[in-house]
């Protein structure tokens, strides 16, 4: 067998496992329907994950100032209620992809989102390039309406 042939073998299988394992670990919560309300002095933080082939069965760890805070999983979100103040936010792809970190400095009353792509990461490094970015309500909103709660 050529190396090229070996290769694309390699490359089939390892969408084949992705694409049969996505049906593994998904969000069992609610499709979201709307934002919910922030209590008097807390915020309201909500991590989303977009649907994406890479790492489609994958529950990621979210963690919130070093504690556990909830799985990320494919087509997902989480609403992690937070005192004023920074935080410092984590999200642990697995033991082969660095822990990727950000930090949220809160106001109350407030909503923040953060959107965590990792859909660059099968073709590109996988996972070397997956990271959060900061998104405005309008946006987050239409990503949202796509989501499911992780409980």
């Amino acid at each position: 067998m050529t190396r090229s042939v070996t290769r694309r073998l390699i490359l089939v299988s390892a969408l084949a496992a992705t694409l049969v394992l996505g049906a593994c670990a998904t969000a069992t919560g609610p499709q979201f329907t709307a934002l919910e309300a922030v209590p008097a002095g807390q915020v309201n933080v909500v991590v989303y994950r977009k649907a994406a082939l890479y790492a489609s069965g994958g529950a990621y760890d979210v963690a919130l100032n070093g504690k556990p805070a909830g799985k990320l999983f494919n087509a997902s979100y989480l609403v992690i209620r937070v005192a004023p103040g920074e935080h410092s936010f984590s999200i642990d792809e697995g033991p082969l992809i660095s822990l990727k970190t950000f930090k949220v400095t809160a106001e109350a009353g407030k909503r923040y989102f953060v959107e965590y792509d990792s859909s660059k990461g099968l073709l590109l490094g996988w996972g070397l390039l997956s990271g959060s970015a900061a998104k405005g309500e309008p946006e987050a909103l239409a990503d949202l309406k796509e989501l499911k709660r992780a409980q």
